[in-house]
């Protein structure tokens, strides 16, 4: 099976988006400074026009961060995904650089990491779309409008 390098870049993006969007809620939710208003876990992440900052900017009511919360509460156990490929990237690496490299190793763990950025690419798929469902036709209209993430912009290309 081949996948062309622009769909698996799109779901290397997603699953860094992924991973990223679940490690900056916990970060944003866990370290509020003291006296600051609840952020809910929806905070700017890091920086760009990620998930989490573009939920800031729907003005989102509690009711919303709080079902929201619950679908983001529901993808954590994904996070096991984010380790499993980098467990299977480094696996790559290694096998590449090896002395004597085993093609037919490199072809399997090829098509283990695909699979996996597939999965992963679907779980972010799902969420979002829940999510999605979460809003008002003005919220989604608002979400549509917003500029889309680029390189160096929360997804996109690194």
């Amino acid at each position: 099976m081949r996948i062309s390098s622009r769909i698996l870049w799109t779901a290397m993006a997603g699953v860094a988006a992924v991973v990223i969007a679940t490690a900056g809620m916990t970060a944003v939710s866990a370290q509020a400074p003291a006296g600051a208003p609840p952020q809910h876990g929806f905070g700017t992440g890091r920086g760009g026009p990620g998930p989490l900052s573009m939920l800031q900017q729907l003005n989102l009511t509690d009711a919303q961060r709080e079902q929201i919360r619950g679908i983001m509460d529901e993808r954590r156990p994904d996070q096991a995904t984010g380790r499993k490929m980098g467990d299977l990237q480094h696996q790559l690496t290694v096998a590449i650089f090896a002395d004597t490299p085993d093609t037919a190793q490199i072809e399997q763990l090829k098509a283990s990491i695909a699979e996996a950025e597939a999965a992963a690419l679907a779980g972010r798929v799902d969420t979002e779309l829940r999510i999605a469902q979460v809003l008002t036709p003005d919220q989604r209209q608002k979400a549509r409008d917003l500029p889309p993430p680029g390189p160096g912009r929360g997804r996109g290309r690194m």
